[in-house]
């Protein structure tokens, strides 16, 4: 029987492996029109400090819960609790696995093979697999959610550089607070004004095609896109559970 193995310090999964499959590290990522939170890449305009986490439009206390819950699962459970109003574009658990040993991902019953293509497979959807090339399966179930009325829930499966990426991920639902309609490149990054992105925003065509087209398009998109932000409240709470389960 393969066996699973885990590194988990400070509640926070930092490698692991299963048979001839490694991943991790896991983290948890989340973001506002101008800062960035992460555990496992590079924060921008984002700060950690006594606990608390600073975005330029307010601070968010995080709870990362990680733990081998059984000898072939791993539950993994974050709150993001927002201690002043503010308007977030997401609030995500990262899972992340080495690409060598994996032979194809399948999320909404579509089977998808690696090409680093970078798009976010997205959908309203509760399961998400990675197939082994030894035969190995990994699923992932997104258990548990709370949007506070405002946020959906979501999973992805994105194929980038060396990494399958999966990603259980609120976003905002509509009716939307902000529209944030932008153009970025290395040198600069140029958004609509608020009225052209709303009222982009309410053109049904242009809203399916721009809504987060980047990332659904892939690297070979350019980096044109329109992210909805919703008010998250003083005091109200985004939750994800999900559960990693190695056969």
């Amino acid at each position: 029987m393969t066996k699973l193995q885990t590194s988990i310090d400070n509640a926070q999964l930092i490698s692991g492996q299963f048979g001839d499959i490694e991943f991790g590290p896991w983290g948890i990522e989340c973001s506002d029109q101008d800062g960035f939170i992460t555990l496992t890449d590079t924060t921008r305009n984002a700060r950690y400090q006594d606990g608390i986490w600073h975005l330029p439009t307010g601070r968010l206390k995080i709870e990362l819960h990680t733990k081998q819950i059984d000898t072939n699962k791993i539950a993994i459970a974050a709150t993001f609790t927002a201690l002043d109003d503010m308007a977030l574009q997401d609030a995500v658990i990262r899972l992340v696995f080495d690409k060598d040993a994996i032979k194809s991902g399948i999320i909404n019953d579509q089977v998808f093979v690696h090409t680093n293509s970078d798009k976010y497979r997205l959908y309203p959807t509760k399961q998400a697999q990675l197939v082994g090339v030894s035969g190995h399966c990994i699923t992932v179930t997104l258990d548990a959610t709370n949007g506070a009325a405002r946020f959906d829930p979501y999973l992805y499966l994105r194929d980038r550089d060396d990494l399958w990426v999966i990603h259980a991920r609120l976003l905002p639902r509509d009716p939307v607070d902000q529209i944030w309609l932008r153009w970025a490149n290395r040198f600069f990054t140029l958004s609509a004004p608020n009225p052209v992105a709303r009222w982009v925003w309410q053109i049904s065509p242009l809203k399916n095609l721009l809504w987060r087209m980047r990332e659904r398009l892939g690297r070979r998109c350019p980096e044109i896109q329109a992210v909805p932000l919703n008010t998250l409240r003083k005091g109200q709470v985004l939750s994800l559970e999900v559960t990693c389960h190695f056969q």
